[in-house]
């Protein structure tokens, strides 16, 4: 149960006494599933089960943070957002061991001002991201997931979801139009990182497309360009989910786009990718208590010298709200494309459990 901690404070100032409103929130969920793969047969054709954390292919990963809000007057507010991921399969912190992985800033803004942030953050692609799937880059459906190719994780789509030392300016919503920007700097040790994103939501739809790029902090080229556009329709009874992604000039070296800690493609032939097309198409339908939800996420890899490789993912979700704050689900998968025999999730089964307060 979200607890939520009210407290007003007043103090003296040049003649007057100021008010301000403050609200603390604390928060947290834990989510963990068992999940039973099946490798391809070049990759050892070996099956595993787990008890994991829902970090990668749960609902949410399991954390513990703080919000607070501090109206200062005049339509001006202020706050703090503290989260923590934690491993609840081991008690371990998540996003390497960091105190507060997951994210942390501090904020200043108003409704007609914008909004802005300073600290680690979410890159505008992630959130975008999660328009495009069933379960908002939950289960075995998150396009984001990274596929195990001959032991290196390997992305379908590029989702480094939290960016280090960022700045980010978002405008003021114009009716359903929502603009932000991003900036981050290598302080000399990393690529610097830029990103810019807008989306359009009015009634059942949702429109969105981000572009994001690093500067290289020793040769000054530009690098690791990362183009996305999402769309989503709810008809009602069924909703229509899809995106797009295209990557150019992919690098691993020194970057703040995290998740490309690989890009060495494993399968008849191995190369190091610098290109990335993907999309991901599916459809999710509620009935009472249950979400159903399904997609498809196809990828192709291509290196400078015009290598290629592909990888295809298929997926059937459910989950099933005992509360508002406790879900079960469940998903199941298979692969398919030019690395099906190559990955170490070839076929997958899962049942896990959530609960947020």
């Amino acid at each position: 149960m979200k607890r939520s901690i009210l407290f007003a404070a007043a103090g003296l100032a040049l003649g007057g006494v100021a008010q301000a409103q403050s609200t603390v929130t604390l928060y947290g969920l834990v989510d963990l599933n068992v999940t039973h793969f099946k490798a391809g047969s070049t990759a050892g054709g070996f099956t595993n089960t787990a008890l994991t954390d829902g970090t990668s292919t749960g609902m949410n990963g399991s954390r513990w943070g703080l919000r607070t809000i501090e109206d200062l007057g005049g339509g001006l507010r202020a706050g703090v957002t503290m989260e923590a991921g934690v491993n609840a399969d081991t008690g371990n912190a998540a996003q390497g061991g960091r105190a507060f992985g997951r994210q942390i800033f501090v904020w200043l803004g108003s409704d007609s001002a914008g909004e802005l942030r300073l600290g680690r953050q979410y890159a505008l692609h992630d959130p975008q991201q999660g328009q495009s799937n069933p379960f908002s880059n939950g289960l075995w459906l998150n396009p984001g997931f990274g596929i195990t190719d001959m032991g290196k994780a390997l992305p379908q789509f590029i989702d480094a979801p939290r960016i280090d030392n960022v700045i980010q300016y978002s405008l003021p919503k114009l009716g359903g139009v929502a603009a932000s920007l991003q900036y981050a700097p290598g302080e000399g040790v990393n690529d610097n990182f830029y990103g810019a994103g807008v989306s359009y939501a009015s009634g059942p739809v949702f429109a969105g497309i981000t572009h994001e790029w690093n500067k290289d902090h020793l040769a000054g080229k530009w690098s690791n360009k990362v183009t996305q556009v999402v769309a989503n329709y709810d008809f009602g009874p069924v909703k229509i989910l899809g995106g797009l992604q295209r990557a150019s000039d992919l690098t691993t070296n020194g970057g703040n786009v995290g998740a490309l800690s690989n890009l060495v493609v494993t399968g008849a032939t191995t190369f190091t990718a610098t290109k990335l097309n993907a999309y991901t198409i599916g459809a999710s339908m509620p009935f009472g208590p249950w979400l159903v939800g399904a997609n498809y996420i196809r990828t192709k890899y291509e290196s400078a010298t015009g290598q290629s490789q592909t990888l295809g993912r298929i997926a059937l979700g459910t989950t099933y709200a005992l509360s508002k704050r406790s879900y079960i689900y469940g998903s199941i998968g298979t692969t398919n494309g030019d690395l099906k025999e190559y990955i170490s999730q070839k076929n997958e089964f899962q049942l896990g459990l959530r609960h947020a307060f």
